[in-house]
C-alpha cells in the first residue's frame, strides 16, 4: 500500500488546522454566514456579470438556496478565496485573487480522503490535459464547491444521474475546448450515445458516466480511464458486481473511529494491537459500512439473482435429465425383442404448422441459450444481450403465426375433451411408464380430427396458451423498464417480472427436455421427427408382419 510521507501528513495536518480555525474565527459558523452574506449580496444576484473581458467566461453567479444546502455552507469565504496583500481586496472591482497552498481543495481534503486526490492524480484527465502541470484541469473543473452535496450516493435518483453526467457532456461537447484539452481530437471522434451498449438509453438514464469510465480497482470514481479501459459489461453484471462494491452508505457516527487506521498514514501496528488488546471488534474492522438495498426495485442481469433458486433449478433439470436418460436406455434393451410390423403414413403436418414449429424450436433454443449466457455472465455480453432482445421480439412474431395458423383450421387439435379426460389420461400415464416396455399398442393414434393425447393437449395448450404469452409479456417488460409498475401485487414491480421471466424460462427448459425426449417415443427413434420434416405421421401396424 502506498504510503504518505511523514513530512506531507504533517502539512495536510497544518493546513486542516488552519481552516479549523477560520471555521471558529469570530465565534463560529453564524460568523461565517454573516461574513458570507456580504459576498452573497452580489454573487447570489443572477444579474452578476463579469466587469472585464478577460473573466468573461467566469461562473460568478451563486444561487443562494443552493448554496446553504451545500457541504460548504458554514465555511466562509475567505478561506477559500484570498486577495493579494497591498490591494484593495475584495472591495475593488474586480476581485484580484491569489492562489496558494491553503486555499486548494486538496488543502483540506488531502488528509482523510488522501485516495481520492491520489486517484485524481492518476486519471486520464491529468495524465493528458493537465500533463505540462499548469492546471487546466482541477476538482473545480467538475465539481462546484458552492453547491457540492455529499459525495456518497448509495443509489442515485434520475436527478442526480443526469446532474453528474451533464458535468461530463459539458465538456466534452464542447468543440473548442474539447479539440484544445485533448490534443486536436474532434467532438464527432466520440461514441457519446454509446450505441454499442444493449438499450444504450436505459443505462445513460440509470448510470454516471463514472461508473464505467473510473477505473475496475477505483472505488472514489475519481480515476478516470481511456475509453478503452472502461468498466466492461460483465464486471457489473455479476455475482461481484463493481456496482455493489463500490455504493455504499456513509458510516455511522459511532462508527467513524479508527477511520483512519490501516490507511498507509502512518505506522498504526503497535495502536491497532492495543486496540485489539481492549476486546471487542478488531480495529481494522472499526469502520463499519452498511450495503443498501441497492436493487430494492431493480433487476441487474447477473448480479442480483438468487443463487438458492439457480442451484434449485439445476438439481431438478439434471434429475429431470437423468430419468429421461434412464427410461430410454430401458426402451432400447426392451425394444431388441420386440416384433416387427407394416409401417404406414398419414399426412397430418402443414406446410404452415411446420414452418412454426421450427420457428418456434429455434427462438426458445437461442432463448435459452443466451438467457443462460446472460444470467451467469458468461462471455461477450453486449452481444448475448442483442441476440436475446431480437430472439425475442422474433418470437412475438412467431407467436402470432402460431394464433393465425390456428384460426385457419389447426385449433381444433388444441381443444380439450373434458369427457372421458381422467380415464385417458391414466392410460396414457400408464403406457409412458409400463406399455411402451412391454410392445403395447398406443392408446391413441394421431389422427386429422386429434393430432394429441390428452398429455399433449395440456401440455401444448399450457405452454403456448399461457407460458409463452407471460414470457412475452415479461420479455417485454423487461426490454421497456419504463413501463414496469413500481408496485406489483405488493412486490417491487421489476424485480416480480424477472423473476416471473426466469422462472417461466426455466420451466420452458424443462419443458423442452422432455419434449425432446417424447420425439424418439415413435415406433421408431426417428419416425416423429420425420413427420415434422415432410408432414406425414409414422406409425407400424404391429399385428402384421414386415
Amino acid at each position: 500500500m502506498k504510503t504518505i510521507s511523514m513530512g506531507k501528513w504533517l502539512g495536510h495536518l497544518i493546513r486542516s488546522l488552519s481552516l479549523l480555525w477560520l471555521l471558529t474565527l469570530n465565534h463560529g459558523a453564524l460568523a461565517a454566514e454573516v461574513n458570507n452574506s456580504q459576498c452573497l449580496s452580489c454573487h447570489s444576484d443572477s444579474d452578476i456579470h463579469a466587469v472585464t473581458s478577460g473573466n468573461a467566461g467566469a461562473k460568478l453567479f451563486i444561487a443562494e438556496e443552493a448554496y446553504q444546502e451545500s457541504v460548504h455552507a458554514t465555511v466562509p469565504c475567505v478561506a477559500c478565496h484570498q486577495s493579494e496583500q497591498g490591494n484593495a481586496g475584495f472591495e475593488a472591482l474586480p476581485h484580484t485573487q491569489t492562489t496558494v497552498a491553503t486555499n486548494s481543495c486538496e488543502s483540506c481534503h488531502g488528509l482523510v480522503q488522501h485516495k481520492i486526490t491520489n486517484a485524481w492524480k492518476n486519471s486520464v484527465h491529468i495524465s493528458k490535459i493537465d500533463k505540462d502541470g499548469k492546471n487546466k484541469f482541477s476538482c473545480e473543473s467538475c465539481h462546484d464547491a458552492h453547491i457540492m452535496q455529499s459525495s456518497v450516493i448509495t443509489k442515485p435518483t434520475v436527478q442526480q444521474v443526469a446532474s453528474s453526467n451533464a458535468l461530463c457532456t459539458d465538456c466534452h461537447t464542447r468543440a473548442v475546448e474539447y479539440q484544445a484539452l485533448s490534443g486536436g481530437k474532434k467532438v464527432t471522434e466520440q461514441d457519446l450515445t454509446h450505441a454499442s451498449i444493449p438499450n444504450a438509453a436505459l443505462h445513460l438514464g440509470s448510470l454516471r458516466c463514472i461508473d464505467c469510465h473510473a477505473g475496475s480497482n477505483d472505488l472514489t470514481l475519481h480515476n478516470i480511464v481511456p475509453a478503452k479501459e472502461s468498466v466492461s459489461c460483465n464486471q457489473c453484471h455479476s455475482d461481484e458486481s463493481i456496482l455493489v462494491q463500490r455504493r455504499h452508505f456513509a458510516p455511522t457516527e459511532q462508527n467513524t473511529a479508527g477511520s483512519l487506521l490501516n490507511q498507509g498514514l502512518f505506522d498504526d501496528k503497535s495502536l491497532q494491537e492495543k486496540l485489539n488488546s481492549l476486546g471487542g471488534i478488531p480495529a481494522q474492522q472499526e469502520v463499519q459500512w452498511v450495503n443498501g438495498s441497492l436493487f430494492k426495485n431493480s433487476y441487474l442481469i447477473g448480479a442480483n439473482g438468487d443463487v438458492r433458486l439457480d442451484r434449485a433449478i439445476m438439481w431438478l433439470a439434471a434429475a429431470l435429465l437423468l430419468i429421461l436418460v434412464l427410461h430410454g436406455l430401458l426402451r432400447l434393451v426392451i425394444s431388441k425383442t420386440q416384433p416387427g410390423g407394416q409401417w404406414h403414413k398419414t399426412y397430418l403436418y402443414t406446410l404452415p404448422v411446420r414452418i412454426w414449429h421450427w420457428l418456434n424450436a429455434l427462438c426458445f433454443i437461442l432463448l435459452l441459450i443466451s438467457g443462460v449466457a446472460m444470467h451467469f455472465s458468461q462471455g461477450e455480453l453486449a452481444t448475448w444481450a442483442d441476440l436475446h432482445n431480437i430472439t425475442g421480439l422474433t418470437l412475438c412474431a412467431v407467436w402470432l403465426l402460431f394464433i393465425g395458423v390456428n384460426l385457419l383450421g389447426n385449433g381444433h387439435h388444441y381443444v380439450v375433451k373434458l369427457n372421458g379426460l381422467l380415464g385417458r389420461l391414466l392410460r396414457q400415464i400408464r403406457y409412458y411408464l409400463f406399455g411402451i416396455f412391454r410392445g403395447e399398442v398406443h392408446p391413441e393414434h394421431p389422427s386429422a380430427q386429434s393430432k394429441f393425447n390428452p398429455l399433449q393437449q395440456l401440455g401444448y395448450v399450457g405452454v403456448m396458451y399461457l407460458m409463452v404469452p407471460l414470457l412475452i409479456v415479461t420479455g417485454l417488460l423487461m426490454l421497456y423498464p419504463e413501463n414496469t409498475p413500481e408496485l406489483m401485487f405488493g412486490l417491487p414491480g421489476k424485480q416480480l417480472v424477472a423473476y416471473t421471466h426466469y422462472l417461466l424460462a426455466a420451466v420452458s427448459l424443462l419443458f423442452l427436455l422432455v419434449h425432446l425426449y417424447l420425439c424418439t417415443t415413435g415406433d421408431s427413434l426417428s419416425a416423429l421427427l420425420k413427420g415434422m420434416l415432410d408432414g406425414y405421421h409414422r406409425h407400424k401396424d404391429k399385428n402384421s408382419n414386415d
